[in-house]
């Protein structure tokens, strides 16, 4: 009785709380043409660097590429250049972007081949720490002007005299001169843009449609950047996309924000084919509940709730009742944990995950069918390996090197490293980020791990924290998710290579390092196929990541209402093209 008594006050309590935080909303929100729903905050809107999808969602309102994916074939299609040429070259390509006469920015000035000259430029520095700097490597000269710049900063900082402002300045021009000099990377005039490549690069034209290559307005980014930090010779970027200051040259420009609450876009002026745009403004709000943003959106505050959380108990009843307004559809992504593979742990400690039997053993025992038919209950493909299963044509994952439920080889391998039983193998944990159901996945992979003798603690914590905590590779085990970037397996692959912006756990292989790279010379695709599989072989045999499952994805949208989402596998939108029936429910 008593029991029961508390659950019903728990509830009222709960649905108050939820109806105070609606009606406050109401009042307080701007209007807009259409509303969707973000599931987290934004750790920043800068392009260049950027890596979550709700991020780049965002950048391809503000900023607008080369070249576009045209929806729903993800065919490539003219952005802001109109045409381009491309060249054969030894070794590698030549590509001229001509640049449309009517590209603007939203302040009215004209959109310059130096704008996107200085964006790259901005990938390609260690200062700016942007994860993706690597996706620039492809250009002529920006491996070995990223290197000369990291060392030039290292020797800075261990001087022991000499620092000054004025050091620090001839530091980053002698950085500028090498740019010049040595990377592939040219404005032949204000509408004509030459880019060189390094090898033959068969994706490139989806790279220059990807959010770190997007262009920013120069003299605005540059009036924000400080002089070098006297101390590490570092550049210092202040905030600069800013309602107040951010010049964007995409469908729209940043109206409003307000952090944990909502952003505001509204049709940028100066936009070349405003007039082809099917909306004149977006509201998106940040509803980091998935319980309560489905309730935004059931009380017709939303229009669309794009990638709900599968792990929530909310998704599988959603699929489950047949309603025309639930979306279900494959994800060219996968679903797995990380482990940090460094030789110690954050607090110096060493780490028993740099042995690769452990690492195996724990991804043995991982029941994936389990967590997929009882977790997320949407009966997701299981994960073996960390590129998706026919996500990409021609490209066939070694499956046959992933690991299989089977705790009783787990237990051996444990014992061959010397924890039999998981005695001694202790201070793991699994992080993950609150308010996206990862609690329940991580439960049931303590119970599995706990199976085999292994304990571990579990720790939830808000998104902005838990991103900095991947990055700064402060963690044992972590959740993680990862879409495709560009339809290739480098996508998938490259992040595992020693050093990458993306690489959280840190691992390391020559031989893995050594194919990825002999495949970037070969121009025969099925060479260069063969040997990425190889790659992907060696990592799945060192088992850096225990891959859980390929993604499936989940929206909410009435497609008699709200026009031109098209879902699809690799998150791409372009909501600028979205139309919205001013129509009930």
């Amino acid at each position: 009785m008593r029991s029961s008594t508390v659950v019903v006050i728990a509830i009222v309590i709960a649905l108050l709380v939820v109806f105070s935080w609606l009606t406050m909303g109401q009042h307080s929100l701007p209007d807009a043409d259409f509303t969707f729903i973000g599931s987290a905050e934004h750790r920043t809107l800068d392009p260049q660097k950027m890596s979550w999808v709700h991020e780049i969602r965002i950048a391809g309102c503000l900023f607008e590429p080369l070249v576009r994916l045209k929806l729903p074939d993800l065919t490539i299609e003219p952005g802001a250049a109109e045409s381009w040429e491309q060249t054969p070259t030894k070794p590698g390509e030549k590509y001229v972007f001509h640049l449309r006469p009517t590209a603007k920015w939203s302040n009215g000035d004209r959109l310059t081949a130096h704008d996107f000259v200085f964006a790259w430029r901005r990938a390609m520095v260690p200062d700016f720490t942007s994860q993706y700097f690597n996706l620039m490597w492809s250009i002529e000269g920006a491996r070995d002007f990223y290197h000369r710049r990291s060392e030039q900063l290292k020797t800075y900082e261990k001087m022991k005299s000499g620092k000054s402002p004025q050091a620090a300045r001839r530091l980053w021009e002698e950085s500028l001169t090498f740019f010049d000099e040595h990377v592939g990377l040219r404005a032949i005039d204000e509408q004509t843009l030459e880019v060189r490549l390094a090898q033959p690069t068969p994706y490139f034209l989806e790279l220059c449609a990807f959010a770190t290559l997007m262009p920013v307005h120069r003299a605005s980014v540059e009036a924000a950047v400080e002089e070098p930090d006297p101390d590490t010779g570092r550049l210092k970027q202040r905030a600069w996309v800013l309602p107040s200051t951010v010049v964007t040259n995409g469908p729209y420009v940043l109206a409003e924000r307000k952090v944990k609450e909502y952003l505001l876009l509204k049709a940028n002026p100066h936009y070349w084919n405003r007039a082809a745009m099917g909306n004149r403004s977006i509201l998106e709000r940040i509803v980091e509940n998935p319980q309560t943003a489905v309730l935004v959106y059931e009380s017709g505050d939303a229009d669309w709730l794009p990638s709900l959380p599968t792990a929530s108990v909310l998704a599988a009843d959603l699929v489950a009742s047949g309603r025309g307004d639930v979306h279900l559809y494959p994800g060219a992504g996968t679903y797995f944990y990380i482990f940090n593979c460094a030789a110690t742990l954050p607090d110096g400690s060493p780490n028993p995950l740099a042995n690769r039997d452990v690492r195996r053993a724990l991804s043995m025992a991982i029941n994936r069918e389990n967590i997929v038919k009882s977790v997320t209950r949407l009966k997701e493909p299981v994960a073996r390996t960390m590129v998706p299963v026919g996500a990409l044509p021609g490209y066939d994952p070694p499956v046959e090197d992933g690991t299989d439920y089977d705790p009783e080889q787990a237990k051996r391998l444990l014992a061959n490293a010397g924890y039999p039983g998981g005695k001694g193998l202790s201070g793991l944990s699994i992080l993950y980020n609150t308010g996206a159901a990862h609690e329940r996945k991580a439960q049931s992979v303590q119970q599995d791990w706990r199976a085999v003798g292994v304990e571990v603690t579990l720790q939830g914590i808000e998104t902005l924290v838990f991103s900095e905590r991947l990055q700064n590779h402060q963690f044992t085990v972590a959740r993680a998710g990862w879409f495709g970037d560009y339809r290739d397996p480098t996508s998938f692959l490259d992040r595992f290579r020693t050093g990458d912006g993306n690489n959280d756990g840190k691992y390391s292989n020559p031989e893995f390092d050594a194919l990825l790279e002999e495949a970037k010379s070969v121009r025969d695709p099925g060479r260069r196929i063969q040997l990425l599989r190889r790659a992907e072989s060696v990592m799945l045999q060192d088992q850096p990541i225990a891959p859980i499952h390929q993604y499936v994805q989940l929206d909410v949208y009435n497609p008699e209402r709200v026009e031109g989402l098209y879902p699809n596998a690799w998150h791409r939108r372009r909501l600028e093209q979205v139309k919205v029936k001013q129509t009930s429910r």
